[in-house]
């Protein structure tokens, strides 16, 4: 992505608040990780509102040198322009055991 792009009034054609730029790994001393978004739609609430969101899941090695970096690039609502449109309801952080040789047992090496 070509951030230092400028359209032909001398504007930035992806914006400086971009979401998409405050969380590229240029933005972020490196920091990558491999993310997926699943959209939901539950139907209406009693007051007609529409209940529908964006599931979220991310992998990487170091969350705090890689999601924790991140995430803090996009904090703020001076920050991400997207931010006025999320509302977090709830996260969780959980492990994954890499996989197992002949004669190991699984989860074995988070107990080394």
């Amino acid at each position: 992505m070509d951030f230092a792009a400028k359209d032909s009034a001398g504007e930035l054609v992806v914006d400086s608040k971009a979401h998409v730029r405050l969380a590229h790994p240029t933005q972020n001393n490196g920091a990558v990780i491999l993310h997926r978004g699943y959209s939901f739609t539950n139907g209406t609430d009693n007051l007609g509102r529409l209940d529908a969101g964006l599931f979220f899941i991310a992998y990487q090695r170091d969350p705090r040198t890689q999601f924790v970096t991140i995430q803090k690039s996009l904090a703020g609502r001076s920050n991400d322009a997207l931010n006025e449109y999320i509302q977090h309801v709830g996260s969780g952080l959980y492990a994954c055991p890499p996989g197992v040789q002949p004669g190991q047992y699984w989860g074995q090496k988070l107990f080394a």
